[in-house]
């Protein structure tokens, strides 16, 4: 690791709380529903850094290893099934690390003892795979978060012996696309980072020419994300990704994607769901991006995403009326449906609020149904049904 890499944690900032954010409540929600039918459950970071971050006026708040067994620790439950990895390959960040996460149990002796390892997260997670192989032990389910801090050190054949291990077994990663963007940029000089990123030398010659035949850098962007996705989604056992776009803070581009691989879909419209709650945009809807540039200077890059959702819910209801479990459960986890539940709802709501759409009971027939409010705004349970007014 670079000394830039270890200054990255020198400086907590916006997108990074965002992407804490994102992660505490997901592996909250995923490990609560999984306690119910399993013993073992695992949380693996694979790039750990060293345990804490330093804002700008100096002082320490805990990097995601803390947020992680603070979630965890908070549960009994959680806390005796939980059992957690921290990988780190840097070894100044790792004595750092171990020193932060010996401190935390000492205080939480209620958790299961964290594991640390100094080395690369590849090297790591394929001698823990093949240890458990060779010995013919189950892979108990895992949450795998994957963030190094630029492009180099993620392999794909780990994230696909990871997924194909456990079939409960979810991913997320940070992408790094403007990391991408400069290596495609080098040419026949890329090396062999994205080769690593992607599973093979074909892949990466694949995307450069996929890239290199784009007009614009919009379309580039758009290119290289979802060759990622489709890469997942046919490659892997993982059929549901989403991903979570963060603009830079000084420029209105794309600086990194935090993309979620799961294998099931209840998971993939929680997430979503999460997402949606941490995001920001120029709207104040929430969704699945995370702007600054675009913010600061009131300036849309693009035609408002919000038209958009309360339309597609009109084109929903033009077949005729809709439960509200439609909404929240059937296109919620439809693979290539971007929007989550509380996108339906807050369009519905608006939708109601502005005439286009009555609101049903639970008889489906019933025009002025008693529904509770919270914090002054009526509710949508999912039996309710919706209609075109």
């Amino acid at each position: 690791m670079s000394l830039k890499d270890r200054e990255h944690f020198e400086s907590y900032r916006a997108q990074t709380l965002a992407k804490h954010t994102i992660l505490e409540k997901y592996i909250y929600a995923y490990f609560i529903i999984l306690k119910g039918t399993e013993d073992r459950l695992v949380y693996i970071d694979g790039f750990a850094g060293r345990g804490t971050y330093t804002t700008n006026d100096g002082s320490t708040v805990p990097g995601s290893p803390l947020r992680a067994l603070e979630k965890i620790s908070s549960n009994p439950d959680l806390a005796k099934k939980v059992r957690t990895f921290f990988i780190e390959q840097d070894e100044e960040l790792f004595a750092q690390l171990k020193t932060s996460l010996d401190s935390y149990y000492a205080k939480s002796p209620q958790i299961q003892e964290p594991q640390l390892a100094n080395g690369a997260f590849s090297a790591v997670m394929t001698a823990m795979m093949d240890k458990y192989q060779r010995d013919g032990r189950a892979i108990a389910p895992m949450f795998v978060f994957v963030d190094p801090c630029g492009v180099d050190g993620v392999d794909f054949t780990v994230i696909e012996r990871l997924l194909r291990s456990q079939r409960k077994c979810e991913i997320f990663l940070f992408f790094n696309i403007e990391g991408v963007r400069r290596i495609l940029g080098l040419k026949e000089h890329m090396g062999e980072t994205l080769a690593h990123l992607l599973g093979s030398s074909a892949r990466a010659a694949e995307l450069a020419q996929v890239v290199a035949s784009a007009n614009t850098s919009a379309e580039r962007e758009e290119a290289i994300i979802r060759y990622y996705e489709d890469l997942l989604r046919n490659q892997t056992p993982g059929r549901f990704v989403v991903s979570f776009r963060v603009e830079r803070e000084e420029r209105r581009i794309t600086s990194h994607y935090l993309v979620h691989v799961a294998q099931h879909p209840r998971g993939f419209a929680i997430m979503k769901d999460v997402m949606w709650s941490v995001g920001k945009t120029t709207e104040g809807k929430g969704g699945l991006l995370f702007e600054q540039a675009s913010i600061s200077t009131m300036y849309m890059l693009f035609t408002p995403e919000w038209d958009s959702v309360k339309a597609s819910v009109l084109r929903e209801l033009s077949a005729g009326k809709k439960p509200m479990t439609y909404f929240y459960d059937v296109l919620t986890h439809r693979p290539e449906n971007r929007l989550c539940g509380t996108a339906y709802r807050n369009a519905i709501l608006e939708l109601e609020k502005e005439g286009k759409v009555f609101v049903l009971g639970e008889d489906g027939e019933t025009q002025t149904p008693k529904r509770p409010r919270r914090n002054g705004v009526l509710t949508l349970s999912d039996r309710c049904h919706v209609t075109l007014r």
